[in-house]
């Protein structure tokens, strides 16, 4: 039992935690078995380091859930597709196009654009996390959703794949 009450704080707060951690995960891979996957190793790593993350630890869980749903879902492309893509599925090609120009996108970017738009963080408290000022969260977001923009010829919708 930690004397200091972290582990009490860290019950009190893990539901919260996963819910924002499965649902920036299951953004990016539109599975709920790995989005669930996931989370749980978020909150893992956010329980060893509990007492570093007492202030901000939502931003946190999500970069890190971001972080290992990017490898997730490239570990996957690289292995072999058990099953053909079904053509015409117009999801799951969203989808693929959103998570490859997220991962074009330089990291403080990406950072941004998963905390704002995914995670739903509000500038001032993806600000808190990042460890910058609200402006240049507004600086990176912009960019990050003007390249995204580019990149996906068109508007971003990041709830067509969520």
């Amino acid at each position: 039992m930690d004397p200091g009450g972290g582990n009490e704080l860290f019950d009190d707060a893990f539901d919260g935690l996963f819910h924002t951690a499965y649902r920036a995960a299951y953004r990016v891979l539109g599975s709920r078995e790995d989005a669930e996957d996931v989370a749980m190793e978020a909150l893992a790593r956010a329980s060893s380091r509990w007492a570093s993350l007492r202030h901000q630890p939502a931003g946190w869980v999500t970069t890190v859930s971001v972080n290992l749903a990017l490898d997730r879902w490239r570990r996957r492309r690289r292995a072999p597709l058990p099953e053909p893509a079904r053509p015409g599925d117009p999801v799951d090609g969203r989808r693929i196009d959103l998570v490859r120009a997220l991962a074009r996108l330089p990291h403080r970017q990406r950072e941004t654009i998963v905390m704002r738009y995914f995670a739903d963080l509000t500038e001032v408290e993806t600000a808190a996390a990042m460890g910058v000022s609200v402006g240049t969260v507004k600086q990176h977001a912009a960019r990050g959703m003007a390249a995204l923009r580019l990149d996906l010829d068109g508007p971003v919708d990041t709830e067509a794949v969520g």
